[in-house]
């Protein structure tokens, strides 16, 4: 706006620039037809004042004036003829000098209409220069709002991408959970099948390989051997004093037990005695057991153990064990 003002203001200088050589050529233009009327002006006088010199000369001396009275016409002639023409000039003068005057003022006119439009324009661009300040000042305005509603928008997008970082690290730890979930219920599944699958060989076979080895070990025979026989000496001794004392109730007594080869031996205790040894007695095959079952994969360490007996009775321990369940 600041331009479009500086121009208006030159173009109105240059006018008035203008106006003023106008100005400037009609006053000069009128100079010189002043000058040139001033000259006809003493022509004319000059030629009045010597028409009367010739009238007088004519009164007093008309016949000595002849010739000269001759010679003064042609010269008046020949003056008056450049005095009408100086004149005619100075008339084509005067009338360029009142068109140029009028052009002047015509010009003086169109240059005050010039400066009226100019100032107007000027007006106009003021005003135009005050909007624009005023709709610069709001544009200011908004731009700042609008700097402070990006920078909001900045910080939010700062904020999300934060959260989204944050989310997306929670969601690959959230991820490398769920496979490690996913991997240890695999395992738990497979552990789990293998679970049953050693419960159900334990409960089919284990037990009564175990059962079996136990009571076809040397020891365990031994030792039942001996509870045996300890058992049937006490029952003997048990039975005879029985026989005897019904004897006695019968016969009026009399019978004692002189006749039993176990009359002063406790079997009882002999018995007891039997049986403490048999279970304190040590089994190779209990040890055996006791180093598979310390183990984590106890099972396989039975099954090979075991191996021999399964062949030679692959399906022969389902009903051995039937009614026994067994867990780790």
């Amino acid at each position: 706006m600041l331009v479009g003002s500086s121009i208006v203001a030159n173009t109105i200088l240059e006018d008035y620039k203008l106006l003023g050589r106008r100005e400037e050529e009609a006053a000069r233009l009128r100079a010189e037809a002043e000058e040139l009327v001033k000259t006809a002006r003493a022509g004319a006088e000059q030629l009045e004042r010597d028409r009367t010199a010739f009238e007088k000369q004519k009164q007093t001396a008309e016949w000595a004036a002849t010739a000269e009275l001759k010679q003064e016409l042609t010269n008046a002639k020949a003056a008056n003829t450049v005095l009408g023409k100086e004149k005619a000039a100075a008339e084509v003068i005067a009338v360029k000098a009142q068109q140029a005057e009028a052009g002047a003022v015509k010009a003086l006119e169109e240059a005050k209409e010039a400066g009226a439009r100019a100032a107007k324009a000027l007006e106009e661009a003021k005003e135009r220069e005050s909007r624009s300040s005023k709709a610069l000042e709001e544009a200011n305005a908004e731009r700042t709002r609008l700097d402070k509603v990006v920078a909001s928008l900045l910080a939010e997008v700062q904020a999300r991408e934060v959260a989204v970082t944050d989310l997306t690290a929670r969601v690959s730890v959230a991820e490398e959970q769920a496979n490690v979930a996913v991997e240890a219920r695999d395992a738990l599944t497979y552990s789990f099948q293998q679970l049953e699958a050693d419960r159900e060989w334990m409960r089919s076979q284990g037990i009564a390989r175990i059962v079996q080895a136990i009571m076809d070990a040397p020891e365990t025979a031994t030792g039942l051997e001996l509870v045996k026989e300890r058992a049937r000496d006490a029952g003997f001794k048990a039975g005879y004093s029985r026989c005897v004392g019904h004897m006695n109730v019968m016969s009026e007594g009399g019978f004692t037990e002189k006749g039993s080869g176990f009359r002063d031996v406790d079997t009882e205790s002999r018995l007891n005695a039997a049986v403490a040894f048999f279970y304190d007695t040590f089994l190779s095959c209990v040890e055996k057991l006791d180093e598979c079952l310390e183990a984590a994969d106890y099972v396989d360490r039975l099954r090979k153990l075991y191996a021999d007996a399964e062949e030679e009775n692959p399906a022969g321990g389902g009903q051995d064990g039937a009614g026994i369940s067994g867990t780790k």
